[in-house]
């Protein structure tokens, strides 16, 4: 995925706002952790090129691993569960974890994801991009997925949009 990391954090905001109607923490905060969880991942793309200078694939650092978020999701959760819901720090990281773990499952519809590293070293993918263009990165835009990132944005405009129109 390249466009609809931040889009996807926002549905997943919007879904868990409607099903979640009391937190303790505001609703900027919430909408804010979600989104920043679905792009965190991500962030290793500074050490892919800025250090490591490509030499390894940036889905092989552990912010894409799930033996990284699952554990820190179910941590998090049981802790929270254990507070009677009451740990606001517990709440925001379980928001925060639950995001990161979209991020690991959209990347695998068409990016390699080393699912079950540490522990294996295989990738896995739903649907292969097949290498033709240059640079690297037309291979993803020409290809057929990158019309579900975006409708997923589009989506994601429509309900900002007409949410914004609501007042």
């Amino acid at each position: 995925m390249f466009i609809a990391h931040l889009p996807s954090g926002y549905l997943l905001a919007k879904f868990l706002d409607h099903k979640i109607k009391k937190y303790n923490i505001t609703r900027t905060t919430f909408f804010s952790l979600l989104m920043i969880g679905a792009v965190l991942p991500d962030i290793d793309l500074f050490y892919f090129y800025l250090i490591d200078h490509r030499s390894v694939h940036h889905h092989k650092y552990f912010l894409h691993w799930f033996s990284f978020w699952i554990p820190i999701f179910l941590i998090s959760y049981l802790y929270w569960i254990y507070t009677q819901r009451k740990s606001k720090y517990a709440w925001m990281t379980l928001l925060l974890s639950s995001a990161g773990l979209l991020h690991i499952c959209l990347d695998t519809f068409v990016g390699d994801v080393w699912l079950f590293a540490p522990f294996i070293d295989k990738a896995y993918v739903f649907f292969e991009v097949t290498p033709r263009f240059h640079p690297w990165w037309l291979n993803f835009i020409f290809h057929w997925s990158f019309f579900v990132e975006i409708i997923i944005c589009l989506i994601a405009l429509f309900i900002y949009l007409r949410d914004r129109k609501k007042g």
